[in-house]
């Protein structure tokens, strides 16, 4: 079984927010596409490392690839596939200490992201047409 089905839920990640410090958020991301939980310092260094994650298990595919002269080798603990990542039954009973949302990247397209978050405290689910607008989205929770 690989990562190739967008409505599964091991396509998801449960980011957990568990510190906002003007704006400025910290905690862990779940997800079965993980070998164990990831730590993300800054929504900045959040898009980074689940770009990383995303790009190794080329899913959703990106539709421009990036080039390079060097290999770096990846620091991100991603799973080749879903039953190498974090049980489900643990990414659904993860919760952060001041906010919860489920993230879902649905395409990479002109060299972004396009999904939909979905907090769970009950507010609607949000769609966002690139990483700039999630950020953007996430940090109007926290200021």
């Amino acid at each position: 079984m690989s990562f190739s089905n967008l409505n599964s839920p091991s396509a998801f990640l449960r980011v957990c927010v568990d510190q906002s410090d003007g704006g400025r958020i910290s905690g862990k991301v779940y997800s079965q596409r993980l070998t164990r939980p990831m730590v993300f310092s800054d929504i900045g260094n959040l898009i980074l490392r689940l770009d990383e994650v995303l790009e190794k298990q080329n899913f959703p595919q990106a539709f421009q690839r990036s080039r390079t002269f060097l290999e770096r080798e990846s620091r991100v603990p991603a799973a080749g596939d879903p039953e190498e990542g974090i049980p489900l039954s643990e990414v659904e009973g993860a919760s952060g200490a001041l906010a919860t949302f489920t993230l879902c990247v649905i395409s990479r397209r002109n060299a972004s992201w396009q999904g939909w978050v979905d907090w769970m405290d009950g507010s609607p689910r949000q769609q966002f047409a690139s990483a700039l607008e999630l950020i953007r989205m996430v940090e109007e929770r926290f200021l």
